[in-house]
């Protein structure tokens, strides 16, 4: 099965959630009656937003790892707008995870809840 989210080659855990976002940039203000006067800077800019209810410490720790050194990655996202797979250059955003438990004898973190982070196209 093919993975729904790869990032620089590596595939990424099945997400829990999977959202998809199409984005037209659009340069715009209004006249002097109030009008909109704008035009297209480009169409069709993605951006996929993904959650894990549950990973543990050491996969979540390798989800990241695919971001450290490189701010722009290849990514192949299930593409709303083709029904298709697609690569694009994108960047993460914001990445926000909740501590699940630590061990209680080591105090090791054991997993982590509500894993989230956002890939957006440049």
């Amino acid at each position: 099965m093919t993975a729904l989210v790869t990032v620089a080659g590596t595939p990424l855990p099945e997400p829990s959630e999977y959202s998809a976002n199409t984005s037209t940039i659009v340069d715009s203000g209004r006249n002097v009656s109030g009008v909109v006067i704008g035009a297209v800077i480009r169409e069709d800019v993605a951006k996929v937003e993904l959650k894990w209810r549950y990973l543990t410490a050491q996969q979540w720790a390798n989800v990241l790892s695919l971001f450290h050194g490189s701010f722009y990655n290849s990514v192949t996202f299930f593409n709303q707008g083709t029904a298709s797979y697609t690569t694009r250059q994108m960047y993460v955003s914001d990445r926000k995870a909740g501590m699940w438990r630590r061990h209680p004898e080591t105090g090791e973190i054991m997993g982590w809840t509500d894993c989230s982070l956002s890939l957006v196209e440049v």
